[in-house]
């Protein structure tokens, strides 16, 4: 039995669309080896500004702006314009003097969600964005990340033109709301919840739509796999594995679908941008009542099913997957199927 037949038909090759393998996220940066500076990012739509905190030659407190464009998805060129003369705390306002293109070029370039490489005055380094409270000081950051509630749209695009779905797009929701430390890694567990608004996971959800994930540090990326039907005696348990990059509150990357008798990471593979709705704190304050549709010997119905109606195209293959998103799941396949046996049938 085989989920992959219901694309096997409108599978068709197609050229690769534009890149976008991740989106760049605003905060407060900084290079952890030189604290007491730092960099406040803003970004709306492609308009990006920043804010440099940093010292004059003789030690005096200085701070810089730079505003524009970025240009394409992540990289802004631009000078430092820098103020003196302003306002002190507690005094009559009194408007600073701009020093236009005082720092000098600066030019910022995205190597991921919260990770950039900026070059100013004559130095380049590296910088990330500064973790107040999400993971700080927790043993394991990358993991404890993902606690909370995830939403994520999944794009099935038709890539040929062919069977052009009027509305191409669906959606998921995951919660993880406890580690695993049993597992090495440590895993993040947790359910697909039986309502958006429940914000909890219920015994029928842990039953019928557990879920699971860690994060790969060999790849750098986190896989998260979720049981979407549970097996019967007369049906197979269905999954969904997700290969995904994560910032602090979104993460980009790709979806598969596939069934127990199959093995994770031969695709197709469908892209998939996923968004934090509820905090850590929210989702492990509850719990609710105990359902058991395995009992009658029938599961309920999954997203898979729901797909296989819609006909969706051909979805990419590992190698678009790896040259547009850096995502390599082929390479995180054991990892999905580690994360798989895990969870109930």
């Amino acid at each position: 039995m085989t989920l992959r037949l219901f694309t096997a038909a409108l599978f068709a090759l197609a050229a690769a669309l534009p890149a976008r393998a991740f989106t760049p996220e605003s905060g407060f940066y900084w290079n952890a080896a030189e604290p007491g500076t730092g960099y406040n990012l803003e970004i709306q739509d492609n308009f990006f500004a920043l804010t440099a905190y940093v010292f004059a030659s003789d030690g005096r407190p200085q701070w810089y702006t730079a505003t524009g464009t970025l240009s394409g998805n992540a990289r802004y060129t631009g000078v430092l314009d820098g103020f003196t003369g302003g306002q002190c705390i507690g005094c009559p306002y009194r408007a600073p003097t701009a020093q236009l293109g005082a720092g000098g070029a600066i030019t910022l370039a995205f190597t991921s969600e919260t990770r950039a490489t900026l070059t100013v005055g004559g130095r380049t380094l590296t910088i990330e964005r500064f973790d107040f409270y999400l993971t700080r000081g927790q043993a394991d950051p990358k993991t404890e990340l993902m606690l909370g509630e995830w939403e994520m749209l999944i794009d099935l695009y038709d890539r040929n033109g062919s069977q052009y779905q009027d509305y191409p797009y669906t959606g998921d929701l995951l919660i993880f709301d406890a580690l695993d430390r049993a597992k090495t890694p440590d895993y993040f567990v947790g359910c697909r919840p039986t309502s958006s608004e429940s914000g909890r996971c219920t015994a029928a959800a842990i039953d019928e739509h557990d879920a699971a994930g860690f994060f790969s540090a060999g790849n750098g990326e986190h896989v998260l796999v979720v049981k979407d039907t549970p097996g019967t005696a007369f049906t197979d348990a269905i999954y969904f594995a997700y290969f995904v990059k994560v910032g602090t509150y979104q993460f980009d990357g790709v979806v598969e679908v596939y069934d127990e008798d199959e093995t994770p990471g031969n695709g197709p593979f469908y892209p998939v941008r996923g968004f934090r709705t509820a905090s850590r704190n929210f989702v492990q304050n509850g719990s609710g009542p105990s359902a058991d549709a395995k009992l009658e010997g029938r599961a309920p119905r999954g997203l898979a099913a729901t797909l296989a109606e819609r006909a969706p195209s051909a979805g990419l293959s590992a190698a678009e997957v790896k040259a547009r998103y850096g995502i390599d799941p082929v390479a995180l396949a054991a990892d999905a199927a580690a994360i798989t046996a895990t969870l109930s049938k």
